[in-house]
């Protein structure tokens, strides 16, 4: 009797778990299914104690074989109940997606190569340095020439039959356009010079100073520029006031350009020193612009008015007789 009760109860919690697989693949459902079996097992243990008492020492004998044999079995269902809940857990769970790589980050533009420039040129004269330009940005050399050199104010060639803005340097490369830098230096022009000093603005700078070199009057005999500047800016560095400015205006044909319109990009800076104003510009022709923009830019960029040498040093319009010190 004894075995087969735990015969029975064996195949009641074989059946219940084999239902409980099948109806849950949660750990949810599946740990329930573990206590009824226990719960089954113990009525079948406590039964046959019962049967046991009663029963000859054979039948006892007997009895202690099945109990042995059920808890074999329990336990074996027990352990099989415990891990069907991690297996359905691993089939029911699902499949995490794929994280798409990430696309890779494009590659960085190479550095810009600086425009190298030759040896700054100094006049202690006039007071003044500045650099130019020995390439262009693709790396062509840009071979100058020196069309001329004056060392005082009274000395230089004017610009314009007023006399006013005077040239007392001038670089020049037939290469490519012609590519030209000069240094300027004049008294304010008629814009400016009733108008304080520290009202300018750089705009009435620039465009006076443009109109100042220009040739062309309207009826009333004022003179007019043929330039529209761009942009214009002004910076205080050490205590001096530099004007830069862009500027379009018309050119003349040449042999690149042999077409009757033409133009020419420029940049410029003017400084101020007491009534005077020296003005370093470069300029090339518009086709050529691009490839010489950085190197003109860094130009102007170096212009600066330096410190007068008490020997050297001779002021436009106050130049005396005697020629400038050699020491």
């Amino acid at each position: 009797m004894a075995s087969v009760s735990a015969m029975s109860a064996s195949a009641v919690c074989s059946a219940t778990m084999i239902k409980s697989r099948v109806a849950s693949s949660k750990s949810a459902a599946s740990r329930p299914t573990a206590g009824r079996c226990a719960a089954v097992v113990a009525r079948a243990s406590s039964s046959n104690r019962e049967l046991g008492s009663s029963s000859s020492s054979a039948d006892e004998a007997e009895a202690v074989r099945g109990r042995r044999a059920m808890l074999v079995d329990s336990a074996a269902m027990l352990a099989a109940a415990a891990a069907f809940p991690a297996i359905a857990d691993d089939e029911a769970a699902p499949e995490a997606a794929p994280v798409p790589e990430a696309a890779p980050a494009p590659p960085a533009p190479p550095p810009k190569k600086a425009v190298p420039m030759a040896a700054p040129i100094a006049q202690p004269v006039m007071a003044y340095e500045f650099a130019y330009p020995s390439e262009n940005s693709t790396g062509e050399k840009i071979k100058w020439a020196t069309s001329r050199v004056r060392e005082t104010y009274s000395s230089a060639e004017p610009m314009s039959p007023d006399a006013r803005q005077r040239i007392v340097y001038e670089l020049i490369s037939f290469l490519q356009g012609p590519l030209t830098a000069t240094v300027t230096v004049g008294p304010a022009p008629p814009k400016l010079a009733k108008v304080d000093q520290k009202e300018w603005k750089p705009r009435q700078i620039a465009e006076g100073v443009l109109a100042d070199r220009a040739t062309g009057r309207i009826a009333s005999g004022q003179k007019v520029s043929l330039a529209e500047v761009e942009s214009a800016k002004k910076e205080s560095i050490d205590g001096v006031d530099y004007v830069y400015y862009e500027y379009i205006s018309q050119g003349s044909p040449n042999l690149q350009e042999r077409e009757a319109t033409t133009f020419r990009h420029s940049v410029g800076v003017t400084a101020i020193r007491g009534e005077y104003l020296y003005t370093c510009t470069f300029s090339a022709p518009e086709s050529f612009w691009d490839i010489n923009s950085d190197g003109f830019e860094k130009a102007i960029r170096s212009f600066r008015l330096t410190a007068p040498n008490k020997k050297k040093f001779r002021e436009p319009g106050n130049e005396g007789l005697l020629p400038p010190l050699p020491f």
